[in-house]
């Protein structure tokens, strides 16, 4: 059976139950950070999705340790589910699901807003603005990075608006590069 198919099915399954609990905030916060932390370690998504012999309470212990807190009932119960059905080699796909699946139920956009130096309630402005224009709660990941010169990269969903400097003249010499070659 398709991988794809089988994380998306447990997703599923996993939203359902969240929205009946009422812990969905929790399970998806939580599910973020699994997320983050098993692509980071290479060592933990291994020993999660790929050994069987580890038992369970000893991959529960280390997820647990991913997150700094302890696990919500309703991801521990899923988890059990998923080592009970031999399904672990699919448990990051889906967390990405569920993510997805999560964010789709509440309208729930995701961005980034990359900018040169720190700027102070930008990303807030920004985050209103959107979601004023879109009619969805709109969350953007703010990083700075020096190299853009100025300006800001926005970035959500498909949409991309690239106001750097760096891409400003990067369009300038393209242009006078172009102009020069026609006149030869």
């Amino acid at each position: 059976m398709n991988s794809g198919i089988i994380a998306s099915r447990y997703a599923k399954a996993l939203l359902k139950y969240v929205q009946e609990t009422g812990n969905g905030d929790k399970v998806y916060s939580q599910a973020g950070v699994l997320v983050m932390r098993m692509e980071e370690v290479r060592q933990l998504r291994e020993y999660v999705e790929a050994y069987r012999e580890v038992e369970p309470e000893r991959k529960f212990s280390l997820l647990e340790a991913a997150l700094g807190e302890s696990m919500a009932d309703e991801l521990r119960r899923f988890l059990t589910l998923v080592i009970a059905r031999r399904r672990t080699e699919y448990f990051l796909r889906m967390l990405h699901s569920f993510i997805l699946q999560y964010r789709i139920s509440l309208n729930i956009r995701v961005g980034s807003l990359i900018t040169a130096l720190p700027a102070e309630g930008l990303k807030e402005k920004l985050e209103e603005f959107t979601g004023s224009i879109t009619g969805a709660s709109v969350h953007l990941e703010m990083n700075v990075n020096p190299d853009i010169i100025g300006g800001f990269v926005f970035t959500l969903d498909d949409v991309r608006m690239d106001a750097s400097v760096r891409t400003q003249i990067r369009r300038i010499r393209n242009r006078l590069v172009e102009k020069n070659n026609r006149i030869v």
